[in-house]
């Protein structure tokens, strides 16, 4: 009973701010989760590596690159897989497309 009670008091609070329209989260912050919440302008909510498909989880507000240094394609130095499974040059490009990691290396 205690547990349910727990469950349920955790699912109002999430609604509750879901539902109240506050203030986007800031860099750093949580985002995501059962609640579903949003980043400020310029920021993604970026999921922890290799969480890709896993519901309700909870990201962090990461910053959006304005540039990448090596941002040409033929300059794919450290390619990383995005959770959209493409396959980026670096990091950066990864980042700058708003796109969380499934793994480094190229997408299989």
């Amino acid at each position: 009973m205690t547990r349910l009670l727990g469950l349920c008091a955790a699912i109002a609070f999430a609604l509750s701010i879901a539902l109240s329209g506050g203030a986007d989260a800031k860099v750093g912050e949580k985002c995501g989760g059962i609640a579903a919440i949003k980043c400020g302008k310029g920021e993604f909510c970026e999921m922890p590596v290799g969480t890709c498909k896993i519901a309700d989880m909870m990201g962090t507000c990461v910053k959006v690159p304005r540039f990448c240094p090596l941002a040409k394609k033929a300059d794919i130095v450290l390619p990383v897989c995005g959770c959209n499974m493409k396959t980026y040059g670096n990091d950066c490009l990864r980042q700058m497309a708003k796109v969380s990691k499934a793994h480094d290396g190229k997408c299989y």
